[in-house]
């Protein structure tokens, strides 16, 4: 029988439309969705192929338990009576030695259930998930300045309507390729796009600024000054700290802010004699300025030049940051992240604590307070941290630091993880539950403008694998603790979860899944008639006097180091590669892409094997020459073992959003006499040379 089931794609933020084609039970074809409100029919290459994911070989379909030192095949039973044995006693004695890491690819409804099942079920404070690596410097900076964190305060469309587009840091054409239909969109109408990025990237414009990782909160500094001294200052509402704001810049000059920078000073006013001239210029972050030690203070240096130079919540204008993962917005809003409670309340709040308290019939005094942050929660593991479960995420690959986090992923007396193929992480585990992939769920996903859309179940699990819904609620049960984890089927789960939020900053109440069959809304849309909010951002704002709140940023220039490590994605993968480096459809290799003049001064040719050094650990790569990278960094991706977190830093964190600096950090290189072979390659199924366990019932 033949059927089609439209979904969203499980890669990145945009979350284009897409429909699986099935035969039999089997999806066997994807087509883009015309209709889609995000991308009108687009769908990149990674959306185009993810059926390869879905019935891959490798797919984890039983539960897997640690004996003799090797993971083997066991029931569902034995699985939770495990983790009933060596998660119990923990919860009965001090539930803080129990982490919880989850993810910024799980849908909203399973972001909510994690969090509930961490304070509630488990009652520890320990929970944090993947986005921490991703979007918090610029949440951190728009709740601060807003009380709002909405990574884009209007529709992709508006993009369109800009006349000036300043990317910082962002490289759309690798990382939201959908996007870049918007960016031509504007271009076609006479908009100048301009690029600040330490490498050229693929793209549309007409203006490069390549400068040195981790400056640009000088470079936004310095346009606010000249915008104040050529008179183009006019507040996009009332706020406080202005007079602050302009103090900190008033000493920076073109000729200063250009060395710091490692720009020509005609570039750097040709940019500031841009932004000063257009009528509705849009800057837009990317992990570039945000993934640093001071990535919060350049997010906020970024607001006040949009803010104070009038731009700021206007359509076609002022700023925005784009959201990578798939559901990271999503995935930040409903009580994964530390500090936080559904509907983006706060765990510091007493309103927000009572409210939820009473939601979930439990005394507020049982609610956990704010407990460790993502790097912090792993580097913990093995210490304060003696059982960590994770879903849907390889920190093993993707934590800054890998060679430490693996130590410390080792050093744990239990280590969980739910996933649905066999990552690096779940090789290290004791416990390895399988799964739900993207087309055998549903639930809801948020994109980067806050759109919340369906996501439709298409297949069922294979095997023995199960719901991951459906996995967190047993592990309440295993342990004693399912009263509140009773759901007679996913509708139940997910009318709770958009009840959890009503009255929040995050509101979705008004959803359901009936009216998203017949539209997306942005939120917050606080009723069943609310239309959504695609221009969140107005006065008054969400803090405390409803005036904005701008910070001054100290105006630091950086160490320099002779080489620097910047990391980042290419179109070819994604994330820590789990799927991406099985998918014959996705290509790329591991490398260090170097400037020429930088490889002369080490020795280096192309292709030759260049060995490198990072405070944690090693790796040697084949050297990729290309003049499109600034002399003095090495730029590698992430997506593989033995690549870039091998050599970034577990330890240099943003103070304010605790975000690890995986754009700067100092590294050091060598000839190697002979390249190995490029990471090793992901283990199959089979690889886990699982055994049958005489007894063990099915």
């Amino acid at each position: 029988m033949s059927r089609t089931v439209r979904t969203t794609c499980p890669y990145c933020a945009v979350q284009c439309n897409f429909d699986l084609h099935l035969e039999a039970g089997q999806a066997v074809r994807i087509t883009p969705t015309r209709e889609c409100p995000v991308a009108g029919g687009t769908v990149c290459k990674k959306g185009l192929s993810a059926l390869s994911d879905l019935r891959h070989p490798d797919r984890l379909t039983t539960p897997l338990l640690r004996r003799d030192g090797k993971l083997r095949e066991v029931s569902w039973e034995t699985a939770l009576s495990a983790f009933a044995a060596q998660v119990g006693p923990l919860l009965d004695t001090d539930p803080t030695q129990l982490g919880v890491f989850g993810s910024g690819a799980l849908t909203n409804e399973k972001t909510y259930l994690l969090g509930k099942l961490a304070r509630v079920g488990f009652g520890t404070p320990n929970i944090d998930y993947n986005g921490r690596f991703c979007m918090s410097s610029a949440a951190t900076a728009m709740n601060r300045s807003f009380g709002l964190d909405r990574g884009l305060g209007f529709p992709l469309a508006d993009v369109a309507k800009a006349d000036l587009i300043v990317l910082f840091g962002a490289n759309i054409a690798e990382t939201l390729p959908p996007v870049m239909q918007f960016l031509k969109a504007a271009k076609d109408r006479g908009a100048t796009i301009v690029n600040i990025d330490p490498r050229s990237t693929p793209g549309l414009s007409q203006l490069h600024l390549n400068l040195y990782p981790g400056t640009d909160h000088l470079l936004a500094g310095l346009l606010l000054k000249l915008m104040g001294e050529w008179g183009r200052l006019r507040p996009s509402a009332p706020a406080e700290g202005q007079r602050e704001v302009l103090d900190s810049v008033a000493h920076l000059t073109p000729e200063q802010v250009a060395a710091a920078c490692g720009l020509d000073v005609d570039d750097v006013l040709k940019l500031a004699q841009l932004y000063a001239q257009a009528h509705h210029p849009l800057i837009l972050s990317g992990r570039g300025p945000e993934q640093q030690t001071n990535g919060t203070d350049t997010v906020s240096a970024l607001i006040n030049l949009a803010f104070l130079s009038g731009h700021f919540g206007k359509p076609g204008g002022g700023y925005g940051t784009l959201t990578g993962q798939g559901n990271g917005q999503g995935g930040r809003e409903h009580g994964q992240k530390n500090d936080q409670l559904p509907g983006y309340r706060h765990l510091n709040s007493p309103a927000d604590r009572a409210h939820m308290a009473a939601f979930w019939g439990v005394p507020e005094s049982a609610l956990p307070g704010v407990g460790k942050s993502a790097q912090d929660l792993l580097l913990s593991c093995g210490d304060d941290i003696r059982a960590l479960v994770v879903i849907g995420t390889n920190p093993a690959i993707s934590a800054p630091g890998a060679p430490l986090i693996r130590e410390r992923l080792a050093a744990l007396d239990f280590l969980v993880v739910i996933d649905v193929l066999p990552s690096e992480t779940a090789l290290m585990a004791d416990l390895v539950l399988p799964g739900s992939m993207w087309a055998e769920e549903e639930g809801t996903t948020t994109n980067l403008e806050g759109r919340v859309q369906r996501r439709r179940r298409a297949m069922t699990v294979p095997g023995l694998a199960r719901e991951d819904w459906r996995i967190l609620c047993d592990l309440a049960h295993a342990v004693g603790r399912g009263e509140k984890f009773r759901y007679a089927d996913f509708p139940s789960l997910q009318q709770e979860f958009f009840a959890a939020t009503a009255g929040g900053k995050a509101d979705y109440s008004g959803l359901s899944a009936e009216r998203l069959d017949s539209g997306t809304f942005q939120w917050p849309i606080s009723h069943a008639q609310h239309p959504g909010t695609p221009h969140p951002y107005f006065a008054p704002y969400a803090t405390a006097s409803g005036r904005a709140q701008l910070h001054p940023v100290r105006m630091s220039v950086p160490e320099r180091p002779a080489l620097t490590l910047t990391t980042g994605r290419v179109a070819g993968q994604y994330q820590s590669g789990t799927q991406s480096r099985r998918n014959p459809a996705l290509k790329g290799t591991p490398d260090v892409q170097m400037h020429p003049e930088t490889a002369r001064q080490y020795g280096i040719s192309q292709g030759q094997a260049v060995h490198l050094a990072g405070p944690h650990g090693e790796t040697v790569l084949p050297a990729q020459l290309t003049p499109k990278i600034r002399p003095g960094v090495a730029f590698i991706a992430f997506h593989w073992p033995g690549s870039a977190n091998e050599l970034t830093s577990a330890h240099a964190l943003d103070p304010h959003s605790y975000m690890p600096a995986f754009k700067s950090g100092a590294v050091r290189a060598s000839v190697q006499p002979v390249l190995p072979a490029h990471s090793p390659p992901l283990r199959s199924f089979s690889a886990l040379n699982p055994l049958p366990v005489p007894g063990d019932s099915r």
